[in-house]
């Protein structure tokens, strides 16, 4: 604000190029301070992972020399197997979710039947029930039917805690595709199944890798309903056997740490390869109500 000659004051505007320059700022100081919170807590799980005890105690934060590569080395020998039975268990799990809840979400979609809505709201009540609540039920069921301690334990039961999530989110993506591309497939004969793998399915590509990088970040760092489940330690996953770590090799912060990086290094590559496809999913407006 300025003062004229008549005593008068009127308000003084920057040039445009001014206030966007200061916006930007706000903006990268707004980026650089959520990426530091989100790095910061990485970089010193790597750090510390390459220290002996004593280097810990000594200096826990910092810098220190020599490197004990070691570390990886031992983590990796106890976790190679768990890493495998996770690979299973959240490939199995991604393609059985995606593949039930597409068909699902397709007939809520684009099908018309006697109480439809109904049964779609009341699916998508579940969302509304905590899953800790129903961990008692679940596990009495898989005991009666002979599940414990086996792969299916984690998969059958995996597919079901992802599916309601899954089915709202494709429905919302397949009721947004144009009908004009679906009836002219119809037109050429393709039945239901024909249409939704080789028309709905081809173009949900996005979405559905988007679900599948959050269905396997869910998947990969459960470590509670394992625990209950699973007694044979050659059948645990990843994150619970990072638990049983210090158990198994002895209290060794570095090790400890060795062991958490090695489980979460196939998560940033995984991201990092399908980064443009989550981020297609994201802004598809799929997640929206």
């Amino acid at each position: 604000m300025i003062m004229q000659s008549t005593g008068k004051i009127r308000s003084y505007r920057y040039p445009g190029w001014l206030r966007n320059l200061q916006s930007d700022w706000m903006l990268l100081v707004i980026l650089v301070g959520s990426l530091a919170i989100s790095f910061i807590p990485l970089a010193l799980m790597f750090n510390i992972s390459f220290k002996d005890m004593g280097q810990y105690f000594a200096q826990p934060m910092g810098l220190t020399i020599p490197l004990h590569l070691e570390n990886y080395e031992v983590a990796f020998n106890v976790l190679w197997q768990p890493f495998i039975n996770s690979v299973i268990v959240s490939g199995l799990t991604i393609i059985g979710t995606l593949v039930v809840s597409s068909l699902g979400a397709y007939a809520f979609a684009r099908f018309r039947f006697p109480g439809r809505d109904h049964l779609y709201w009341l699916i998508i009540g579940v969302l509304f029930i905590p899953g800790i609540l129903t961990l008692t039920t679940r596990f009495i069921l898989v005991a009666n039917y002979g599940m414990l301690n086996t792969y299916a334990v984690l998969i059958i039961p995996g597919i079901a805690n992802h599916l309601v999530f899954t089915v709202f989110v494709l429905r919302a993506f397949f009721a947004g595709l144009p009908e004009e591309i679906l009836e002219a497939a119809r037109v050429d004969g393709a039945n239901a199944l024909q249409v939704l793998w080789q028309i709905v399915v081809p173009l949900s590509r996005p979405i559905l890798a988007t679900l599948a990088i959050i269905i396997l970040l869910s998947v990969w760092s459960d470590w509670i309903w394992p625990l209950i489940t699973i007694k044979n330690a050659e059948m645990r996953p990843m994150a619970l056997q990072v638990l049983f770590m210090s158990a198994d090799v002895g209290p060794h912060y570095g090790l400890q740490m060795a062991g958490f990086s090695l489980a979460t290094i196939p998560l940033i590559l995984m991201f990092a390869l399908f980064s443009r496809q989550f981020i297609e999913g994201l802004s598809s407006g799929a997640l929206k109500w």
